[in-house]
């Protein structure tokens, strides 16, 4: 699946597009961040002026990796949110923030979302990849016991 739409074909104002984004994603890309599976629901809020088109996107849902401690696999929730914004006159300058801003060119009008997604949900990952109750039933019994110890 094919996260994109073209500038030429989006009404000036507000328009507004969600996926369920799923394993397809990472099969698409041909990378995982070590992700063996998941499922984000992706909204994204467009704002389309005369200079520029402004993108807010939202993330949440879940995603499955290996434990840090035991590697088995382990579901934690993600939630994100980030913005893109699209410039195609030579004057108009972002707000000063501005997490990512691109600059078109005359002849550009797709934009593709799948990498800016892959990347949102990999930023997304939690760094240290542990459920908050571990060590418990669920961690193998070697975790559970090399955690135990005093």
């Amino acid at each position: 699946m094919r996260y994109r739409f073209y500038i030429s074909r989006l009404p000036l104002g507000e328009s507004e597009w969600e996926w369920t984004v799923g394993p397809e994603l990472l099969t698409t890309i041909g990378s995982n961040y070590d992700i063996q599976d998941l499922k984000v629901q992706v909204k994204v809020q467009a704002r389309r002026e005369t200079q520029y088109l402004r993108l807010l996107f939202s993330l949440e849902g879940w995603v499955e990796v290996p434990c840090d401690r035991g590697q088995e696999l382990i579901r934690l929730p993600i939630k994100a949110t980030h913005e893109q914004i699209y410039g195609w006159d030579e004057h108009y300058l972002p707000p000063e923030g501005t997490e990512e801003y691109f600059m078109l060119g005359s002849r550009e009008d797709e934009i593709d979302l799948t990498q800016s997604l892959y990347d949102y949900i990999g930023l997304s990952v939690p760094w240290r990849r542990v459920r908050p109750e571990c060590p418990d039933e669920h961690c193998p019994a070697y975790v559970r016991i090399y955690l135990s110890q005093d």
